[in-house]
């Protein structure tokens, strides 16, 4: 077959791999609340627990710390701000932006345990840390259900 004539099986490859990358970039989002929309993104964290606390460490990089609104909203660890893209000079063009800007919200679920009274966070090199001891004494405790 001469390379100019139209292949149509060459071009449903093409487009089940666009089909993928718009599906990865879709699901790296783990927010589908209504909240979020266009321009908004989904920063990565990380989970754990480490000495008797419950640590978050959340990716912002490129955040200025006075740009991330920290919170506990009732039983729930809130994280959320804004990434702006600086254009720098009116004549500059872009040739290829792939970092994600815009808003983003986060929230956690907390367990009872954590104490609200400890809680304690910093921000280096574009990780957001936050520490949630846990009550002393109080870890998760197992009960009988009694079924009706």
């Amino acid at each position: 077959m001469p390379d100019n004539e139209w292949d149509p099986l060459k071009e449903l490859v093409g487009v089940h791999q666009q089909m993928n990358r718009l599906f990865e970039r879709a699901l790296q989002r783990r927010n589908f609340d209504a909240q979020e929309g266009v321009g908004s993104w989904s920063p990565e964290a990380d989970v754990y627990e480490q000495d008797g606390s419950l640590v978050f460490e959340l990716e912002l990089a490129g955040l200025r710390q006075d740009a991330i609104d920290l919170r506990v909203d009732g039983d729930e660890l809130v994280v959320e701000g804004e990434r702006t893209l600086d254009r720098g000079e009116p004549d500059e063009h872009f040739h290829r932006v792939e970092r994600t800007y815009g808003t983003f919200a986060r929230r956690f679920h907390l367990p009872s345990t954590v104490d609200r009274q400890r809680i304690a966070a910093t921000y280096r090199n574009g990780v957001l840390r936050v520490e949630l001891p846990t009550k002393r004494g109080e870890g998760p405790r197992a009960m009988k259900v009694p079924i009706g």
